[in-house]
């Protein structure tokens, strides 16, 4: 089994990646959604000049919907509290008009109006709901009341439950990305938030376009990461045009009931197996090691199951790239993996 970490604040200098391949890393993963292209470009060509066995995967964000970072500023909502939720404009237009209320600018491209039919609003992997009470079309904002708060910051992530993706392509940001990735001779691309086989064609489509731009472009390992109901609906399809799945289980979470992930995740392992192709699975998966040297039974646990089940590859995020204890993790997991094999 493959250990996949998340490049994040805990690496920024060379000796940080010599660590990581030390305790037992055999993929990198560069998060694009907070991506810092000189360091990235820096520990790229480093780990492909010492570790050239390492692949390196580059993760689009997709269509991931955030808190605009126009929201310049954290603050802390509680139980029946009225938030409003607005596009970019609205904001930028109207921010001065709404001191005493809490006007929080959603960064969505596409039409604002896509999010008119959705029932609530989660954040923070479902930890956060706001539910929606009230919709002014017209002005591109939204009514809602806290019913789990938290912070709401800049740059946070969005769950929008029912939302109609169909319409959403390839973003500018995805697009500038790809280049980057490209022009960094990265491995592996995979893009968030596939919805269908629809959305890995165009990302093929840009690459190749590319690709045929520029001689010294290689064609890259094309993966999906599956983490909306869309997603799950369509994950045969999609499975036919990649080469791999990463499942992300953090934001799935917020889009089905939490009671369903563990039937849904093992009706997609059985499809995998089949397959042949790679799969990840990602978040959560030793998510107390952020703050502990020891594990949960629960985890321990659910890396026998994905063991047994000969599952590609598991996911480190948070553990790896702002945990406490990112070389002890490694380190766990692939004394695990060793000892369940």
């Amino acid at each position: 089994m493959k250990i996949i970490c998340s490049i994040g604040p805990n690496v920024r200098e060379k000796e940080d990646v010599d660590r990581l391949v030390g305790a037992g890393l055999n993929m990198m993963r560069f998060n694009f959604s907070h991506i810092n292209y000189d360091l990235a470009e820096e520990l790229i060509d480093y780990t492909k000049k010492n570790y050239p066995k390492v692949p390196i995967i580059a993760d689009l964000q997709g269509n991931k919907i955030r808190i605009s970072n126009l929201f310049n500023k954290a603050i802390k909502v509680e139980g029946n509290e009225k938030v409003m939720f607005c596009s970019e404009n609205f904001y930028a237009k109207n921010w001065q008009g709404f001191q005493n209320e809490t006007l929080v600018p959603i960064k969505l491209e596409g039409n604002f109006s896509l999010l008119y039919g959705v029932e609530k609003i989660l954040m923070k992997d479902a930890t956060m709901e706001f539910q929606v009470n009230h919709r002014i079309a017209g002005e591109e904002l939204i009514k809602t009341v806290v019913v789990r708060g938290g912070i709401i910051r800049g740059e946070k992530g969005i769950n929008v439950p029912g939302i109609d993706r169909k319409g959403m392509n390839l973003t500018s940001k995805d697009k500038k990305d790809v280049n980057f990735a490209l022009k960094n001779k990265v491995d592996i691309i995979c893009l968030s938030y596939v919805t269908s086989e629809r959305n890995i064609q165009e990302l093929k489509a840009y690459i190749g376009k590319l690709v045929r731009k520029n001689t010294e472009y290689k064609f890259p390992k094309v993966w999906a990461k599956v983490e909306c109901r869309e997603g799950i609906r369509n994950f045969e399809h999609i499975l036919k045009s990649v080469d791999g799945i990463i499942l992300g289980r953090g934001d799935l979470s917020a889009e089905l009931d939490l009671v369903d992930i563990p039937k849904v995740q093992q009706q997609l392992i059985s499809i995998m197996k089949k397959s042949k192709k790679e799969f990840i699975i990602g978040t959560y998966v030793l998510e107390s090691m952020k703050y502990s040297l020891v594990p949960s039974i629960a985890e321990v646990n659910d890396l026998y199951n994905f063991i047994n089940n000969r599952v590609t590859g598991v996911m480190l995020a948070g553990e790896v790239s702002v945990g406490r204890y990112p070389i002890e993790t490694i380190t766990f997991l692939k004394e695990l993996i060793h000892k369940y094999k």
